[in-house]
């Protein structure tokens, strides 16, 4: 035991195990709680609150250590190092698989004290489920330890990747596992509903916990997919990577849930559906843990985790909350009461209906895409991954089907409406569509599948727009999240169509002071900035487009550890396109004189600088060479070569002497203009030769930057739609919580009435 308590770092230990120690308490005192009806729960909300502190505190232990830089500790010495600017410090907290388990760990914690207080009278089972997928995160820890030391305290650390070093790294992760700790609540409410038997304000109470991590997921993939934009250099933002779709089902899910749980509390539907989607939510998240974690897509993506021993525990993890939700919904599942389809088929229900269907059929997709590698391993010797083209080509069709049904849905009712009235409403909002469509076919829209694309996503997006107008007009912002919604949903459609389908790419060489065109703009790249302390090494490329004239400073460098080629391209924003520059290659100026040792084969021609020189053949005189070295005589091989340059050629035959007391002479011989050449290896075995060509004089050639040139139309609208789609989510999360705060006090009253 003592020396197991030698290899941990004690004040961050220690936290983890008294997190362990006021868990079970609150446990305990929940459980005291259901017995004796809630005498016990001031215990239990004690109890939680220490067990969040302690959680708390081992987060503030791992992250002083960071900040201090101390490398006696094996997790702090693997992703940091001296050189790292501060606020990358912060960032090798979530770097590793134990740092992020950590924070997912505090946030998980910090949300159960809001939570506990808007549990109602679910408290002590809610928050005793809660408590459990917490357990789970803990026990990893105490697993794989974040705070074992190392036997000895090395100078340095080994660094944080180098495509981790981006500010947007530094907000991107702790916002994603936000959104993976809120998936906890939904689900806690559920099975704190199957497990009670009690449904009846279950759904109001998990519906703006529900909204809430969908939004909350939402910006760190939109942060997530910015980051791979403006840092990899690639010129995208979603490339259909298993780690990125990680994060993606568990959203696709979560919003099913958020409509299966609207449309519980305005018709009395989905009920059972709800219970059944709050289980998949959670599932999902660590079903993407296991896959990104396990080391089972190592191979396939460049986010993923090498396994550390985990996978057991996450497989564990997985089968316990599986096996108790599939127990509950077993038994307790066809008590819940519900109501039968009795939607016309143009109503708001019916509609809700087949858009969650289509949300739903969207995220099987993708989980099956995503599990590829796992279900070829079963069947194949290699595993395999399905490309982008599969996920295009298939959710395609769904995202279409989509847009149709937000089209009709700002106008439908919960009892139905006539076809007549229905196409009334629908026509200002097709005739703007139209119109973008003419504008889109008179701007460059070349496909008809195209124009049908952004007609339809144009539609979504104008009628939602419709009824927000209305709704602002008649009763201000009340009610008008989810239609605002909507038209982020079809504004970002719009945007992924230009920008993917419409960017125009080329790759072109700037030697430098020269400008090279690429359509109607000129690239000058005007000179190479060195390294300035933490700015790494950039290029300057002037660019003029008419009377526009600016600078881009995409980055080409080596990092100073991992010795890998890094590239960030410099963007130029405009409302109507990204201009997109990413570095490819840079080569500096090659100076006059040519010093260069050269590997031939027989027949090859090389370029060495102003000279073009050709292997013709062998020449052996003084016979066998292994009976004139034996007489004492020498060996001369030779070669025959042409040398070119400026259109003059030059036959030059340079020896390679062997002598009989053991020595080698490489004579040289001089070249036409300037230089010498000489024969100075010989490998009988391949055939290849060694010249060294020493003295060349040459003209000075520049320096040269290849470039990768992007333009992307309407880019903006992918991000302006997400945008929407959030700020519309958090005007319904609003209004969600203040229902919650209504029913408490409802609850509150009758229970002073009793």
């Amino acid at each position: 035991m003592l020396e197991a308590l030698s290899h941990l770092y004690l004040p961050g230990a220690l936290t983890l195990w008294c997190a362990i120690f006021f868990g079970v308490a609150t446990l305990w005192g929940y459980a005291r709680a259901l017995r004796d009806d809630g005498a016990s729960l001031g215990f239990a909300r004690s109890g939680y609150l220490f067990f969040t502190l302690s959680i708390l505190l081992a987060g503030a232990v791992l992250f002083l250590a960071l900040w201090r830089r101390d490398f006696r500790i094996e997790y702090v010495q693997q992703y940091s190092g001296m050189e790292l600017a501060e606020h990358f410090q912060l960032a090798a907290f979530w770097a590793g698989q134990k740092g992020s388990f950590l924070i997912w760990l505090m946030w998980g914690a910090v949300l159960g004290l809001p939570l506990l207080r808007t549990a109602g009278r679910s408290e002590p089972t809610v928050m005793s489920v809660y408590l459990l997928t917490l357990f789970g995160l803990l026990f990893i820890l105490v697993r794989e330890n974040p705070f074992v030391m190392l036997p000895e305290t090395p100078m340095d650390g080994a660094g944080l990747n180098p495509l981790l070093q981006d500010d947007w790294m530094v907000i991107h992760p702790p916002i994603m596992f936000i959104g993976y700790a809120s998936a906890a609540v939904p689900f806690s409410f559920a099975l704190a509903a199957l497990w009670r038997g009690d449904f009846s304000t279950w759904a109001t109470r998990a519906f703006p916990w529900a909204l809430a991590g969908f939004l909350v997921l939402g910006l760190a993939i939109m942060l997530g997919g910015y980051w791979a934009y403006e840092t990899l250099g690639w010129g995208g933002y979603w490339g259909w990577d298993p780690v990125e779709n990680a994060s993606l089902i568990p959203w696709l899910i979560g919003g099913v849930l958020i409509h299966g749980l609207y449309l519980e509390r305005s018709r009395g539907r989905y009920r059972r559906l709800n219970l059944v989607l709050s289980c998949l939510l959670y599932l999902s998240v660590l079903y993407g843990t296991f896959l990104t974690r396990s080391g089972v897509l190592a191979d396939f993506s460049v986010h993923s985790f090498v396994d550390l021993g985990i996978s057991g525990w996450l497989v564990a993890l997985m089968a316990f909350f599986f096996f108790a939700s599939i127990f509950l919904l077993a038994t307790r599942l066809r008590h819940v009461p519900t109501r039968t389809n009795e939607d016309p088929m143009l109503s708001r229900g019916t509609a809700l209906v087949l858009a969650t269907l289509t949300l739903g059929a969207s995220a099987l997709v993708v989980t099956f895409g995503t599990s590829a590698p796992l279900i070829t391993g079963w069947f194949m010797e290699s595993p395999g991954q399905v490309g982008p083209e599969f996920y295009n080509t298939v959710n395609m069709p769904l995202a279409l089907m989509l847009s149709i049904l937000l089209a009709t849905v700002p106008f439908l009712t919960w009892r139905g409406v006539e076809p007549g009235k229905l196409l009334r409403r629908l026509v200002p909002s097709f005739l703007a569509a139209v119109a973008i469509t003419v504008l889109g076919l008179i701007i460059g829209l070349e496909e008809v599948f195209h124009a049908v694309f952004l007609f339809l996503a144009a539609w979504a997006s104008t009628a939602n727009l419709h009824r927000v107008i209305e709704l602002v007009r008649d009763r201000g912002v009340v009610g008008i999240g989810g239609y605002l919604s909507h038209v982020g949903v079809g504004v970002m459609l719009i945007g992924v169509l230009a920008s993917g389908a419409y960017d125009q790419s080329a790759k072109v060489t700037l030697p430098q002071g020269e400008a090279v065109a690429v359509d109607d703009m000129s690239f000058t790249f005007t000179r190479f900035i060195p390294r300035q302390g933490r700015e790494k090494e950039r290029m300057e490329v002037l660019v003029e487009r008419g009377n526009d004239r600016f600078t881009l400073y995409p980055k080409l460098f080596v990092n100073d550890r991992t010795r890998q080629l890094m590239a960030n391209p410099d963007i130029r924003t405009t409302p109507l396109q990204d201009l997109y520059v990413s570095p490819i290659q840079y080569l500096p100026p090659q100076p006059p004189r040519v010093d260069e040792r050269v590997d031939m084969a027989q027949g090859e021609r090389v370029r060495i600088g102003p000279l073009d020189i050709r292997f013709i053949d062998y020449q052996v005189e003084g016979g066998d060479p292994r009976v004139a070295l034996a007489s004492g005589r020498s060996v001369e091989v030779g070669a025959v070569l042409e040398v070119s340059r400026d259109g003059d050629s030059q036959r030059l035959e340079p020896i390679f002497r062997f002598r009989s007391d053991g020595r080698v002479e490489t004579p040289p011989l001089e070249l036409a203009q300037s230089g010498t050449l000489a024969l100075t290896g010989i490998d009988p075995n391949s055939g290849r030769i060694q010249l060294d060509i020493l003295g060349v004089q040459a003209d000075e050639l520049p320096a040269r930057l290849s470039i990768d040139v992007t333009q992307k139309p309407l880019i903006q609208l992918v991000w302006l739609g997400l945008a929407i789609i959030l700020t519309g989510g958090g005007l319904s999360t609003l209004k969600r919580f203040k229902t919650v705060r209504k029913l408490d006090e409802q609850e509150a009253a009758a229970a002073a009435v009793g």
